[in-house]
């Protein structure tokens, strides 16, 4: 496959994550090296105790710039990170993975062709058998309550997506919360006409460190952004309900 001549701005959100950073920094790097002309990586340490400042800031000086580091003052989760990754991106796709890197780089090749006929790739886990009983529990209360309470049809909205910077700069996403930041991009791109296409590709399970999902704080601070957002919607589906246009997924 030839190089694509779009440009990828990579968000890598981490929280000590001093076991993983070099070499999946190294790997998302040469990854991205062979299938785009223009590429820049942005690593957000989300406020780390560890080695992962220090650590990210070395690697970013020896980059040659294609590298940077934005430093939380304070651990302010996966979600507010995503979203300042969102705004320091300078490319014309924005693609976000964790540094335990469950997204292979690998799959690019087939996600990019997508573009620019698309606004939004998303990539859906073809197996989630690595997570804890805990986490695939809380992950279908999720996935349900997403579904029923907004009609949406995507199979999974907290793995990985491919945004259009242009795209990301329209949605107006007010959530915070850890899990319900890109349901809400994902939810809002729909509503405003964005296409939007869902491909499967292989989870693959964390080997180094420790995961920080599904704290108690971060259910309830999720639930909370979903029933705000909810309500915020509430007097369009109302007008549309009065005017026979609703979707029947959002009666």
């Amino acid at each position: 496959m030839a190089k694509s001549p779009l440009g990828v701005s990579l968000l890598l959100p981490g929280y000590n994550e001093e076991a993983n950073i070099e070499g999946v920094v190294a790997r998302c790097a040469h990854a991205l090296e062979g299938l785009v002309a223009r590429w820049e990586i942005i690593v957000i340490d989300d406020g780390s105790v560890d080695q992962t400042p220090a650590l990210a800031d070395r690697i970013a000086a020896a980059s040659g710039g294609r590298i940077r580091v934005v430093h939380n003052p304070i651990n302010l989760g996966v979600g507010q990170s995503l979203l300042i990754g969102m705004r320091a991106a300078t490319h014309e796709l924005v693609l976000h993975n964790a540094m335990d890197y469950p997204f292979d780089l690998a799959d690019l090749e087939r996600l990019l062709p997508l573009f620019p006929e698309h606004d939004v790739v998303i990539v859906a886990r073809s197996n989630r058998s690595a997570h804890t009983t805990w986490r695939k529990l809380t992950s279908l209360v999720h996935y349900w309550l997403v579904r029923i309470l907004f009609g949406v049809p995507f199979r999974d909205m907290n793995f990985v997506q491919i945004y259009k910077r242009e795209t990301l700069a329209r949605l107006g996403v007010r959530a915070r919360s850890p899990a319900f930041v890109t349901p809400e991009t994902l939810i809002r791109a729909r509503d405003g006409g964005m296409r939007i296409a869902e491909v499967t590709a292989p989870f693959h399970r964390r080997e180094r460190g420790q995961a920080h999902y599904g704290k108690p704080r971060d259910i309830l601070w999720t639930l909370s952004d979903m029933l705000s957002f909810w309500l915020e919607r509430l007097p369009a589906r109302r007008r549309l309900r009065a005017t026979g246009e609703v979707r029947p997924a959002d009666r």
